[in-house]
């Protein structure tokens, strides 16, 4: 039996501009759409992200949009149905909106740390965020919680940027090429391009994973490692890399706390803390003019190794005299530990040596001026070729964030960061190294009813006085983010809040508010408990949690046992901003950020959780969302997205500002944005001129730009301040890259190992 081929007629389908959200990459995808039905989806060829290339997950986006499961319509839990049976009644969207405006005003008006906000890998956190901290809630996180935070926490603290997608490897100028424990699910399209180009300028490429698979296939070296152990052999490394000299001494005294110099008193006040003068600068050992000196300062020598006596008798040594004897010890030589990483001991020594041979050997230098923080002129750009890269194959372990740290080291030893065939910084990083962005902590307002907080609920602790607890030390949030038991937890802990919840631990709340957030499912990791949980009852018959809204565009799991059920529409039915404010969609030669818009017409009853957002806080009266008179300042979240200003001339899109759309990054609000941005196929790029496109740590032209444009956080008004608080203490034997314009980086040419080369940038 024959059948009857109909072609299909091209000049009736129309192509739409988008980005996908089928994983976190967010690549720029054309979807053609037939008769208003998606036809097929392709990748986006003038996408910074993915140029045309479109992964299996990507294509079928197209199943996503046409799945039964989707919702289509408000639902509330019928009177009298049990959680967990799935019992609905259908109601209509002003009654929903009406009645969850209701319960929120309440919480509000009286305490509202009884709202907990948490949301999965929204890809809109800058908002949702903003939301709860206009709403006055501490109880606001996301997905990262669970998902390799521990990484990108890793990093921000030590480097100022971080793997995840937060940096990206110089796939141009590489010669040598290490992939921690990185799955073909992650950033799969930019690392599949990157690779071809390895493979065809003839870098060597090196993966470190338990499995052989994808990625490692094609690799020239695959390294099976035994799971969880990827920071002894970086450590092992780093073990080979002292005892030989092979480290890069003019970078480490320039660019890092290396030369800093750190308490000694074991047992008493202020051990482990960098030793300081009365003004809060860090203190170095000069050698040339023999006596501690301000380490900020310009024309001085500090020593790497050094162990001195401070004015008021104290003992310091340096960072790097400290980091040196622990890792020179025989525990971390490669004999020691091949047996329990599973690499033999001669691959480790000889992976050590290549590194080095190519960082110091085969150097990279592009013509291109730069201008360093303290004003010096270089001719040239110098980069040690080596580029590393890593993701959940080495967090997803409780050693994870010393992982990540140890893995920054061996990068820093070689010199290796930011400049040519580095992993390199996407903007709006590097960042200050500590961040200067920290969790509220005020019990004063996080209590205060009808109150927003002054500072984001999430954010980057760099002291005790920094976390979010009250005066007896107990935690302030309801899932113990930023409190002495999880303090460097950046991005909250999702996966604790029913749990502390339930238990009422710290303290009970009313409302639960999941968006995208499947926790009876695979968001828990304990999920038959969890869903016991989301069913208890109190002893007077009451639920544990007594309110569970859920958010999501698909029915699953969670929406089970939720009392009410808010529709969400696809990423192909609404607007969408991919923003500099939260994660962005930046390589490391441009910043960039991208739009969603909807290619299709809904066919349910369905809202975008954004315009939701927006509308739950005109109706709550959030002052970020309200005129003083109490009306309401947009319309939508379209609108939002057009006018809301962080900062005069800062909005959550940085493309065509201006009202004649004529300025990048920063101006005033422009009513025709998103048209551009359409126009544009979906995204804004600004490509960074060639003297601002390394050491961005250390690049005066980009450090200044960057805080012009609000890129960065202001500088202090004086040099050390703000940088390191006085009071903080480092993990002893680390140093962190400086990402401050003069603060943290290192002036005068350490000389006393002349046989090792000059750093990157230093002619």
């Amino acid at each position: 039996m024959s059948r009857e081929f109909i072609p299909e007629d091209r000049a009736k389908q129309q192509t739409h501009y988008t980005t996908c959200y089928m994983c976190a990459c967010r690549c720029g995808v054309k979807v053609t759409v037939d008769n208003g039905h998606v036809r097929f989806i392709e990748g986006n060829r003038s996408h910074p992200v993915n140029h045309g290339v479109i992964c299996a997950k990507g294509s079928a986006g197209i199943m996503k949009q046409y799945s039964p499961a989707k919702l289509s319509k408000p639902l509330r839990r019928r009177s009298g149905s049990e959680r967990g049976a799935g019992d609905f009644v259908e109601i209509e969207w002003d009654e929903a909106l009406d009645l969850l405006t209701a319960r929120l005003a309440k919480i509000r008006a009286t305490n509202p740390t009884q709202l907990a906000f948490f949301t999965g890998r929204d890809q809109m956190q800058a908002l949702s965020g903003l939301w709860a901290q206009q709403f006055g809630t501490p109880n606001w996180a996301a997905h990262g919680g669970f998902c390799s935070v521990n990484m990108a926490v890793a990093g921000l603290y030590t480097i100022g940027y971080s793997f995840w997608e937060f940096g990206a490897p110089d796939w141009d100028y590489a010669k040598y090429f290490m992939l921690w424990g990185v799955a073909e699910d992650h950033a799969s399209n930019p690392i599949k391009i990157g690779l071809d180009k390895l493979k065809r300028s003839g870098a060597k490429f090196v993966s470190i994973n338990p499995v052989r698979t994808g990625y490692s296939a094609i690799a020239d070296e695959w390294i099976p490692i035994r799971p969880g152990t990827d920071g002894l052999l970086a450590l092992a490394l780093v073990h080979v890399l002292l005892k030989r000299g092979l480290v890069d001494w003019e970078f480490l005294i320039r660019y890092t706390n290396a030369p800093w110099l750190v308490v000694q008193t074991p047992g008493m006040p202020g051990d482990g803390l960098f030793a300081r003068d009365g003004d809060g600068n860090p203190l170095v050992w000069d050698q040339d003019a023999q006596r501690l000196v301000n380490g900020t300062l310009a024309g001085i020598a500090p020593a790497l190794y050094a162990t001195r006596d401070l004015p008021d008798g104290r003992r310091a040594k340096t960072v790097f005299a400290l980091a040196t004897e622990r890792y020179l010890d025989d525990r971390y030589a490669p004999e020691t530990l091949a047996a329990e990483c599973g690499v033999p001991a001669q691959t480790i020594t000889r992976i050590a040596l290549e590194m080095a041979h190519v960082a110091f050997n085969e150097t990279v230098e592009l013509l291109i001026p730069w201008t360093d923080m303290l004003g010096r002129t270089h001719h040239s750009v110098i980069g040690r070729p080596v580029a590393m890269h890593a993701m959940r194959g080495v967090s997803a372990h409780s050693n994870g964030f010393q992982t990540c740290r140890a893995i920054h080291l061996l990068q820093m030893l070689l010199g290796a960061l930011d400049g040519p065939g580095n992993f390199r910084a996407r903007t709006p990083f590097p960042r200050r190294i500590p961040m200067r962005t920290l969790p509220e902590n005020d019990p004063a307002l996080i209590f205060a009813p009808n109150t927003a907080l002054k500072r984001m609920p999430n954010g980057y602790p760099a002291r005790p006085e920094d976390l979010v607890i009250d005066a007896d030390g107990r935690p302030l949030r309801i899932d113990k983010a930023y409190s002495w038991e999880t303090p460097l937890s950046a991005h909250g802990l999702m996966h604790m809040v029913i749990t502390n919840a339930v238990n009422r631990d710290p303290y009970p709340i009313d409302t639960l508010l999941l968006f995208m957030a499947n926790m009876a499912w695979n968001s828990s990791m304990n999920t038959a408990e969890v869903r016991q949980m989301l069913a208890r009852k109190d002893e007077q018959g009451d639920y544990a949690i007594p309110f569970l809204v859920v958010v999501d565009a698909f029915d699953s799991e969670i929406v089970k046992y939720a009392d009410l059920v808010l529709p969400d529409t696809t990423y192909l039915e609404r607007y969408d901003a991919i923003s500099l404010l939260d994660r962005p969609i930046s390589e490391p030669d441009a910043a960039a950020d991208s739009i969603r818009h909807p290619v299709i017409a809904l066919d349910r009853d369905v809202r975008p959780w954004q315009d939701v957002l927006v509308e739950l806080a005109s109706r709550l009266r959030l002052p970020a969302f309200s005129r003083a008179d109490g009306s309401r300042k947009f319309k939508d979240y379209r609108d939002f997205i057009v006018n809301y200003e962080k900062l005069p001339g800062v909005g959550f899109l940085a493309g065509w500002r201006g009202k004649d759309g004529d300025k990048p990054l920063r101006g005033e609000p422009n009513p025709k944005q998103w048209e551009r941005y359409i126009d544009n196929k979906g995204f804004f790029a600004y490509q960074w001129p060639e003297h601002m496109r390394y050491y961005r740590y250390a690049n005066k032209d980009y450090l200044e730009f960057a805080e012009k444009h609000a890129l960065r956080c202001r500088s202090s008004a004086l040099p050390g301040r703000g940088c390191t608080p006085a009071g903080s203490r480092r993990i002893r034997g680390t140093a962190s890259v400086s990402s401050h314009t003069s603060t943290r980086c290192r002036s005068g040419i350490h000389r006393s190992s002349p046989a090792r080369p000059i750093a990157p940038g230093i002619r």
